[in-house]
């Protein structure tokens, strides 16, 4: 008995450390748009604190951002921060574009993400396109799945420098 109460006093601290992971992660809410319309893509910081450095956009009009948005909890001793940057984009021309990378700067690490696609239409194409699902890239080593579990989510691995 006792050697069931002292395995589980470990393992309750290894729990709370797996549960606090450090993530960061890019969500975009379309992949293919027209000429006059935007989007939306959020950099998402959890656990994970540093100095943001947003990709280039040259491709694109800001239209509004970085829009930031943090939060802090507490929860029986676990800590949870989370930082987003937002932004809303407007294609300058159209064709394949490019989001570029974005990187987080932290203590003693540099975490990259890859360039997203996007695909723009000109405007004269609408009735035969069709909109697409929200993307989201996540940056870690485990796979996850978005929350409606309607589209799949794809995985890309951090960049280390």
């Amino acid at each position: 008995m006792k050697a069931n109460i002292i395995i589980l006093f470990l393992f309750i601290p290894l729990s709370v450390l797996i549960s606090q992971k450090p993530s960061f992660s890019v969500t975009l809410d379309k992949d293919t748009i027209f000429m006059d319309e935007v989007i939306r893509i959020e950099f998402l910081l959890d656990n994970l604190s540093g100095n943001f450095v947003p990709p280039d956009f040259k491709q694109f009009r800001v239209v509004s951002g970085p829009n930031t948005s943090s939060s802090f909890s507490m929860i029986n001793g676990a800590v949870r921060q989370k930082k987003s940057y937002n932004f809303i984009l407007m294609p300058e021309s159209s064709g394949n574009l490019e989001i570029g990378p974005a990187s987080v700067k932290a203590e003693n690490t540099s975490l990259i993400s890859d360039p997203i696609p996007v695909y723009v239409f000109d405007n004269n194409n609408k009735s035969g396109h069709k909109q697409s699902q929200k993307r989201i890239f996540t940056y870690g080593n485990e796979m996850v799945t978005d929350t409606t579990g309607k589209s799949a989510v794809r995985k890309r691995v951090l960049k280390k420098f």
